[in-house]
């Protein structure tokens, strides 16, 4: 569940080229005016892209405080009470969260965002917030390269209409939202290490050695990512403040960390790998073609060959007779950038990426009893190949071993060709009413533009 929006993350906002083993120069001292700074950069960022800003992108000031109310108002008229209610629910029975901990959504992503967060772009204000005045040269013209590149990307692609509506009107699934937050902080993550590398080495190094760069940065997770950056002391470099935000990542749920992970770094080889074509095929991931997945974003030749997800409909759940007394708390899509993520958080990290591979499309829904309080998963999921599909229905009954150790739920995994139809919860003796509930959802694999 991509609950947390697109933001300049500080930990992942230097961490690029770092990771990649190259060493890191103290850039020339930024201009003691903020306005100044992003007058210049503004410049450069736009002579890499070859795209000239319609305008130019104003710098404001922003307190804590006023970051707070800002996160608040947006959490508010993003997220639907239900799921602000029962979030820490529905991660823990999708699979996406098996801590301890009940989860708040609206404690945890003020924690997150304000812990990590130097700067950020509004598209729905057009302006630029700078959250910090005291940050290293490094980190202050890195961080605005990144983020006025996105005041580019959303004057000539309108990135309110790209991703922020179609979440609030529910109309993009999670994975579709996801993968386009990929596309629009990979791109600027890519450009920003255009930049930096030119401003380092005083010219662009050839594809061929940026190729290196882009594969080594694009595989990376959290734990090396966080490894490769106390190796190299770039965090000792950038001061405390920096410091404080890299080890406050350990206090975060993984998912969420590793949500944004994937949105900035998969979603940069993504980009590097369109780019191939030229700029004019990156302004079709907005204008002509937005991702339909992200597997799209992991596999970007299918992306190229338009290979669309099947997409699964059922009748409104609350109108069966056979979920009478329960409440659909949400359903959408998981994907399988985040089905790698379900299978890390229940210790199979190892086998995470192979078992969630060959993925064509999934649908799921949480119901809660409000007499008990007891939860029932439903999930319906489509594989490219048989043995994909048993390859994940395999692994996903071990992983209930996992996920219900300890306790009695009833469970059940049914394969049927391509298809892998699960049943978390509810009444013993209708599981098999729920499995063929879900195989007689219709399927479509139209595609939405």
């Amino acid at each position: 569940m991509p609950i947390a929006r697109r933001r300049a993350v500080r930990t992942l906002a230097l961490a690029s080229l770092t990771a990649s083993g190259f060493a890191v120069a103290q850039p020339p001292e930024p201009a003691p005016d903020p306005q100044a700074l992003a007058d210049r950069i503004q410049s450069e960022v736009a002579g890499i892209r070859g795209l000239a800003f319609v305008r130019p992108v104003q710098v404001q000031r922003q307190s804590a405080d006023e970051f707070s109310e800002y996160l608040e108002r947006e959490l508010e008229s993003m997220v639907p009470p239900t799921i602000a209610e029962h979030y820490s629910d529905i991660v823990h029975k999708v699979g996406l969260y098996h801590g301890d901990e009940d989860l708040q959504l609206t404690e945890l992503m003020k924690n997150v965002m304000t812990s990590q967060v130097a700067a950020y772009y509004d598209p729905l204000e057009s302006a630029f917030y700078v959250l910090f005045d005291d940050m290293p040269p490094m980190m202050a013209n890195t961080v605005y390269a990144h983020e006025l590149y996105h005041g580019l990307q959303d004057q000539h692609f309108d990135l309110q209409a790209y991703i922020q509506d179609g979440q609030r009107d529910r109309s993009l699934s999670d994975d579709e939202i996801l993968a386009r937050q990929a596309v629009v902080e990979g791109e600027a993550t890519y450009v920003m290490t255009l930049w930096m590398l030119r401003n380092m080495l005083g010219a662009t190094p050839p594809r061929a050695a940026l190729q290196q760069v882009i594969a080594m940065q694009s595989q990376m997770d959290v734990g090396a990512l966080r490894a490769s950056m106390q190796q190299a002391g770039l965090a000792s470099m950038l001061g405390d403040d920096f410091s404080s935000a890299l080890e406050s990542t350990e206090d975060i749920p993984a998912f969420i960390i590793e949500t944004l992970v994937g949105a900035y770094l998969k979603g940069l080889g993504f980009v590097f790998a369109v780019e191939e074509r030229g700029w004019s095929e990156v302004e079709k991931l907005y204008t002509e073609y937005p991702p339909q997945s992200t597997e799209q974003i992991l596999h970007p030749e299918k992306w190229l060959v338009r290979e669309t997800p099947t997409r699964f409909e059922w009748p409104p759940l609350e109108a069966q007779d056979l979920f009478d007394g329960w409440d659909v708390l949400e359903q959408n899509v998981i994907g399988e950038m985040q089905w790698r993520i379900v299978f890390a958080e229940h210790g199979f990290g190892a086998e995470a990426e192979a078992a969630a591979a060959g993925w064509n499309g999934d649908r799921w829904a949480v119901l809660r009893h409000p007499g008990t309080g007891a939860l029932m998963l439903l999930l319906r999921s489509t594989w490219d190949t048989e043995d994909d599909a048993i390859e994940f229905a395999s692994a996903y009954e071990r992983l209930l071993d996992v996920k219900y150790a300890g306790g009695e739920e009833p469970t059940r995994v049914v394969r049927n060709g391509l298809d892998v139809l699960i049943v978390e919860g509810g009444d013993e003796g209708s599981l098999g009413a729920y499995i063929d509930f879900l195989a007689g959802a219709r399927t479509t694999t139209a595609v939405r533009r």
